[in-house]
């Protein structure tokens, strides 16, 4: 049971990151903006579609009756997320 919360709480915050991500896509994001890198809106817009997609299947998941379900969620969050943060720091050189 506890693990359906935390789990429903982690999905709660994905998809509020989506959203922040969505809606931050044409200004800044931290110190990042369009100027800084080339495919910034880009970016912004495709992890905020891959993060609430993953949301959504967490939330399918989470009603499994198999609890290492959820371990999907977390590892394609996480992929998604590194892969955000590696693109937005890429140096256009």
């Amino acid at each position: 049971m506890i693990i359906k919360v935390i789990m429903a709480v982690y999905l709660l915050i994905l998809l509020i990151t989506a959203y922040y991500l969505w809606h931050n896509r044409n200004g800044n994001f931290l110190m990042y903006n369009s100027k800084s890198t080339e495919n910034f809106k880009s970016i912004m817009t495709w992890t905020a579609i891959f993060l609430l997609a993953e949301c959504l299947l967490g939330v399918f998941l989470l009603w499994q009756s198999n609890r290492y379900l959820n371990l999907i969620t977390l590892i394609l969050s996480s992929i998604t997320i590194l892969s955000f943060s590696l693109l937005i720091n890429q140096k256009n050189e």
